[in-house]
């Protein structure tokens, strides 16, 4: 399977990453900090942004924090999708189209949750398969594309009281836990809104990635405040194992070379991640061989934990309810 790409984080993403020019100014004296994902102790690592770039000893997830306190901890993301076009592309498309496949055994009562819905891919291909399509955002664009579908929108501090406790088959979070302050609580709300037996499923950025382990805290990746928190797959498995779900499967996916062949020219010039990404997908889905290559590549990555995004699959035990 591969992984449904989306457009909606472009704050971050379209900031472009200019090779070899990323601020990293002196780190501060070490403080002690609970990791989000473990619990165990974080230490300094770098700095960029303004923000301090905290990482575990134990898990490896890596936090930003605001090295000012009165610092706004969060981006803004209420006037989002202001002129997004709403559109997929067919290589997006194709991956959203599988995910949804793939769910069909979780199907009971055919209602399906999309946390962070966006631009609505995922719940449109939802949609097309004759879900239930319901979604939280904190974009007012997103919510009133989501509502002109027809579809049970809701923002963040609405959605407790909107959605039923265990009232969903299949919860989704694609690419939204990084940006958040307090991680916990969503993927606890989360587990709260799914039935005994239903499917929570859930990618983002990989903090053991072989793109973070060459370019360090140069990774366009890291950009707070829109990226709080890169997990590492231990410490996802950790996050979701306390939250009382059973972790089925932990996969790494992809590799990006984007930004690493930039930084050999002596231009420098920027590059956006997500367009680059885009690319090299159409370019290694043109031909039989070249698919068959990057399935291999990604089985590889997979195999080591070193591809740029964690794909998670959980269920929520039988017999359990609520969260």
């Amino acid at each position: 399977m591969t992984t449904p790409v989306r457009s909606e984080w472009v704050s971050c993403q379209g900031r472009g990453v200019r090779a070899g020019r990323v601020n990293l100014p002196g780190v501060p004296e070490p403080q002690t900090t609970e990791c989000p994902a473990c619990g165990a102790v974080l230490r300094p690592w770098a700095s960029k942004y303004e923000h301090l770039l905290s990482r575990c000893g134990a898990c490896g997830t890596i936090q930003a924090r605001p090295l000012d306190p009165t610092t706004r901890t969060t981006a803004d993301y209420v006037a989002y999708h202001e002129n997004a076009s709403f559109q997929t592309s067919d290589h997006a498309a194709a991956s959203l189209e599988e995910l949804v496949r793939s769910a069909r055994g979780y199907r009971r009562s055919g209602r399906w949750l999309d946390i962070g819905f966006g631009e609505g891919a995922l719940l449109r291909a939802a949609e097309r398969h004759g879900w239930n399509c319901c979604g939280v955002e904190a974009s007012l664009h997103a919510l009133a594309f989501g509502r002109d579908r027809g579809w049970t929108v809701a923002e963040p501090d609405a959605a407790t009281d909107l959605f039923p406790k265990d009232g969903f088959d299949v919860v989704t979070l694609i690419e939204v836990i990084e940006h958040l302050a307090h991680p916990a609580d969503t993927l606890r709300q989360a587990v709260g809104w799914l039935r005994p037996g239903a499917l929570l499923y859930l990618t983002t950025p990989n903090a053991g990635s072989l793109n973070r382990r060459l370019q360090g805290p140069r990774w366009s990746v890291f950009c707070p405040p829109e990226h709080l928190t890169i997990w590492s797959p231990q410490g996802l498995r950790t996050t979701l194992s306390r939250l009382g779900l059973t972790c089925l499967r932990v996969r790494t996916h992809g590799f990006n070379p984007a930004e690493i062949l930039a930084s050999w020219k002596s231009a420098g010039a920027p590059v956006n991640r997500q367009q680059a990404a885009e690319s090299l997908n159409q370019a290694l889905s043109h031909t039989p061989l070249r698919r068959a290559a990057k399935r291999m590549a990604n089985r590889l990555l997979s195999l080591l934990g070193v591809g740029d995004t964690l794909k998670v699959w959980c269920e929520k035990p039988r017999g359990t309810t609520g969260a």
